[in-house]
């Protein structure tokens, strides 16, 4: 079990997102048994968010801890996320209650504020607190924040002296959009805050790349697993790609495996070139 203020240490350099998970009953027993199958192939890190599905992606989540066995809680790094609308101090320790109870899963490792919103940041981080000292998290962080407003959020995270500081902005990052790259990215590096990918494969786009299939074809593996090595290349970035197919997760867990080469790296930066200039972040 992490103590808060550890250092943030995922497990694994692959997880599983649950994004558009939840939206059909339809499909909850095929989600439940992805999610199932992805723990019991070595899994550790889920990432889900209240907003998925209004809570239902985290129902799932919670039938698949059913069948792995509470007993097993600390082997699992989960995360959730709060809406912006909801993270007021008092609104970010209910919505944070609400997620652990749907997944039944005790305590989170990772609460992030899923992008900025009406509430000023020392409210949500007040919250961030609160929950920090009842143990219901481990850590804290946030989603889809730029530059200036990370920092923004790092001055009024010292400002209140919590017991543990931000190591975590998760962020869509994938070949075809290196946004964060140019500025986000290396400042993240200089304050210890580590990147969390979040659709690494370009919501499916990449899984179909001709040039990512073209790298892969050489390795014998597939354009997705190319796409997902090349996210995680550097050690303080992890990737939360999101599948319902068995064999497509096992792929996806394998590729944290994949050791891209300079000329393959090279190749990807080709096809899609890194950017010159400051960007606008991107959300998907």
């Amino acid at each position: 079990m992490h103590a808060p203020g550890e250092a943030l240490r995922f497990p694994g350099r692959i997880g599983l997102g649950t994004w558009q998970m939840g939206q059909s009953a339809a499909q909850r027993s095929r989600e439940v048994a992805a999610v199932e199958h992805a723990l019991a192939t070595g899994y550790r890190l889920i990432d889900t968010a209240e907003m998925y599905g209004d809570g239902s992606a985290e129902r799932i989540v919670g039938g698949a801890l059913k069948h792995f066995g509470a007993a097993r809680r600390s082997e699992l790094f989960i995360v959730s996320k709060v809406l912006p609308d909801n993270a007021t101090r008092a609104g970010t320790a209910r919505a944070c209650e609400a997620s652990i109870a749907r997944m039944g899963c005790e305590y989170l490792d990772l609460y992030l504020l899923h992008w900025p919103g009406p509430h000023r940041f020392s409210e949500t981080l007040r919250g961030f607190g609160d929950l920090l000292r009842r143990g219901l998290i481990r850590h804290c962080g946030v989603s889809n924040l730029d530059l200036g407003q990370l920092q923004g959020w790092l001055e009024a995270e010292r400002s209140l002296g919590l017991p543990t500081h931000t190591q975590c902005n998760q962020l869509y990052y994938c070949p075809e959009a290196r946004g964060i790259e140019f500025a986000l990215l290396p400042w993240q590096r200089s304050q210890g805050i580590q990147t969390m990918a979040y659709s690494p494969l370009g919501s499916g786009r990449l899984v179909r790349n001709p040039a990512l299939a073209q790298i892969g074809r050489a390795r014998g593996v597939s354009a997705a697993q190319i796409a997902l090595a090349w996210c995680v290349r550097e050690p303080d970035v992890v990737a939360i790609p999101k599948s319902i197919d068995s064999q497509r997760l096992d792929e996806n867990l394998h590729a944290a495996q994949l050791r891209l080469s300079a000329t393959e790296l090279q190749q990807v930066d080709r096809a899609f070139p890194p950017p010159r200039s400051q960007q606008p972040l991107e959300m998907i």
